[in-house]
């Protein structure tokens, strides 16, 4: 499928949790794939990008806290699983004050003692917890536990998968995955970039925020692939060529490879592109 335009305005799939609700607004997960309007119609991410797109970005809205839980390693996950492993970061778009985040153990505990303190109820307190703010951001490489905690809204990137392990559960009897999440457990502690403000860099996926107030321009990424622009705050314009898309912010922009865009507005944006990958430009 072809398409005149460089920049697609995309539509999340919705998801509904005991907790919150999500939002994959860039998704080509298969039954979970965002999308924008063609003509009127739903197209797909998948139809831009000709192949599965290395991230997974979303947004999070937690009413309550989410289960501790923790993400297998891309060794572990294929070996067992037969899927990617799953590291992420988060960026805190809203935060109730006092609001907390579970972002590693406070020690190095034996698996026996992980077991019973889960079995007697006592395992909040070996949990690293601690204060976020709006604008505070965090790494989270697999193998690190955590809980996204009531009272907070972020935008998560990830690698592209859903496997997740719960190590407890507050007690809501769903499903947990004990063993294998004590297989997979790390002794890292992801602690708070606070006001962050640049860039970031792993294996998976770069990101880079910035202001924009007034005119700018953006220049295509270097490694020729799609890229995302999630809208911290504020309203715009993104234009390339004779083509010109509204955004607010929650919009997410996705951008079609080597193309230069120009921006006007007041807003703040995040920049997100995997890393290592490459992809042939369907747009024409």
């Amino acid at each position: 499928m072809e398409f005149k335009h460089k920049l697609f305005l995309l539509e999340p799939f919705v998801n509904s949790k005991v907790w919150g609700v999500e939002q994959w607004v860039v998704s080509t997960m298969k039954n979970s794939s965002s999308f924008f309007y063609e003509n009127e119609k739903p197209v797909p991410v998948k139809a831009l990008t000709n192949s599965d797109y290395p991230l997974l970005i979303k947004t999070i809205h937690a009413d309550e806290t989410l289960s501790v839980q923790v993400h297998p390693s891309d060794e572990y996950a294929m070996a067992h699983e037969n899927t990617h492993g799953k590291s992420e970061c988060w960026y805190i778009l809203e935060a109730e004050p006092g609001a907390t985040i579970i972002s590693g153990l406070k020690g190095n505990f034996t698996r026996e003692e992980l077991k019973l303190a889960i079995k007697e109820n006592r395992i909040e307190s070996y949990l690293y917890e601690t204060t976020v703010s709006k604008g505070d951001f965090l790494f989270i490489p697999a193998g690190t536990v955590h809980a996204i905690k009531g009272g907070l809204t972020l935008l998560e990137i990830q690698q592209p998968s859903d496997l997740t392990y719960r190590l407890y559960d507050w007690n809501r009897n769903r499903e947990t995955h004990i063993e294998k999440s004590l297989d997979v457990i790390t002794n890292f502690i992801a602690k708070p970039v606070k006001n962050f403000s640049g860039i970031f860099d792993c294996d998976y996926f770069k990101i880079e925020k910035a202001s924009v107030n007034g005119k700018d321009e953006i220049k295509p990424l270097i490694n020729n692939c799609w890229a995302a622009y999630f809208i911290i705050d504020g309203s715009g314009t993104f234009a390339s060529g004779g083509e010109k898309t509204e955004i607010k912010k929650g919009s997410t922009l996705f951008a079609a490879p080597d193309t230069t865009i120009s921006v006007s507005g007041n807003f703040s944006v995040m920049k997100i592109y995997p890393k290592n990958y490459s992809a042939s430009n369907p747009a024409t």
